[in-house]
């Protein structure tokens, strides 16, 4: 039996005789089947959501898959490299800003599959299109080894395109489809080739045949229906994991989903904001202007950090013929994230009246989780979260 692991499911061509096609997050255990394949060509793995390239978003399923590995007694594994996709990255209001091509990141390309298998991390990659012949097929290759290792499959050029690196087989080949699978298997000896099933064979049914393909057939099509409604599922989930991210994360990691939830509140795009180290967010939105600070600490709000606010409040003022009422001054804070929500403290009285005093007003992260959840379930509109921002100050109690 062999499992091939996919960052999505439904690649039809790759499906054959003793063959289980599972997604990467979904992996069954690896010692269940004589070889693993794990199929890293897939563009939509390749993105990331934050503004710098760095590990894909999926990176939490290969440190998974390495410690299946890593565990592993009997089983014969077999990474499959990805050709040259493009990895894309920097996304904002449903779309990504920023692509390039994988040929151009090798080290970071290296570094993510390195979560998978450590010693991949160091291995010598280099970008050349190239062409071997497995079994009489032509199959393409975007990048090649440098290795002292005798490669197990090289191309019409002499290029390593395949060999073992300690306990697993690598290759860059793209292997599109089950003929291509088991031919490469062959070559590299991880099954021996058997009589092959002529094809005329198809023709001959016997016994209950009809019965038990039609039988077949109708329940795959009640898998693959099930199957689409839990990937849409575990899609949604994955994307209210991010946005509740927000209640342990600091820095640019909650800077950036912080952004994303007010964007969609407001209306704006923060794609185009240009940090200079001053506020977090500035948004001029008709007659009206949103400026803030975004923090993350381990410890209640403090004076400090209101003042902070009205620094880059005042100073926004000083430099705009505008009036103060216009201009709506807010501290989303993340506070005590070191504890659950339910153990943290409300902010100290001082604080909260030191915002009126300022005219700001102070969000913790979990009230803004709890505005942004009306919003996407209709019970509010974009209008009435301004105006939910622009007319309280102090601290947002209820919503």
């Amino acid at each position: 039996m062999i499992q091939i692991l996919t960052f999505n499911r439904n690649v039809e061509t790759l499906k054959g005789p003793n063959v289980v096609i599972n997604r990467i997050h979904d992996a069954q255990s690896l010692d269940d089947f004589e070889i693993n394949i794990i199929n890293l060509n897939d563009e939509n793995m390749w993105k990331r959501q934050g503004r710098t390239i760095s590990l894909i978003d999926s990176i939490n399923d290969f440190k998974s898959l390495s410690k299946m590995i890593n565990n592993c007694k009997k089983t014969k594994i077999v990474i499959l490299f990805p050709q040259n996709l493009t990895y894309r990255y920097n996304y904002a209001v449903h779309d990504y800003y920023s692509y390039i091509e994988l040929k151009d990141i090798i080290p970071e390309l290296l570094n993510n599959i390195g979560e998978i298998y450590s010693e991949l991390s160091t291995t010598k990659l280099v970008y050349e299109n190239t062409i071997s012949i497995i079994g009489k097929e032509k199959i393409k290759a975007s990048f090649f080894f440098v290795t002292e290792n005798n490669g197990l499959v090289t191309s019409s050029s002499g290029k390593n395109v395949a060999y073992k690196l300690g306990k697993v087989y690598i290759s860059t080949l793209d292997l599109r489809n089950y003929i291509q699978v088991i031919h490469f298997l062959e070559k590299i000896e991880l099954i021996i080739n058997k009589t092959e099933i002529p094809s005329w064979m198809e023709e001959v049914q016997m016994f209950d045949d009809i019965q038990q393909l039609d039988l077949i057939r109708e329940n795959r099509e009640k898998i693959q229906m099930a199957e689409q409604e839990i990937d849409k599922a575990k899609k949604v989930m994955d994307q209210n994991n991010r946005y509740k991210s927000i209640l342990y994360t600091t820095g640019d990691e909650l800077v950036e989903v912080v952004l994303e939830i007010l964007g969609q509140l407001l209306d704006y795009d923060f794609s185009q904001f240009e940090d200079k180290k001053n506020e977090d967010f500035l948004a001029e939105i008709g007659n009206d202007v949103f400026i803030g600070e975004i923090k993350g600490v381990n410890h209640n709000v403090k004076s400090e950090n209101i003042s902070q606010l009205d620094v880059h409040y005042q100073g926004y003022l000083d430099n705009n013929d505008i009036q103060p009422e216009n201009v709506h001054a807010l501290l989303i804070m993340n506070h005590q994230k070191n504890k659950p929500v339910a153990d943290r403290e409300p902010v100290h009285e001082r604080q909260v009246n030191l915002a009126i005093r300022n005219e700001s007003l102070i969000i913790d992260t979990y009230m803004l989780l709890k505005l942004f959840e009306k919003f996407k379930r209709n019970e509010i509109d974009q209008e009435e979260c301004r105006n939910i921002l622009k007319n309280n100050i102090g601290i947002l109690k209820t919503i």
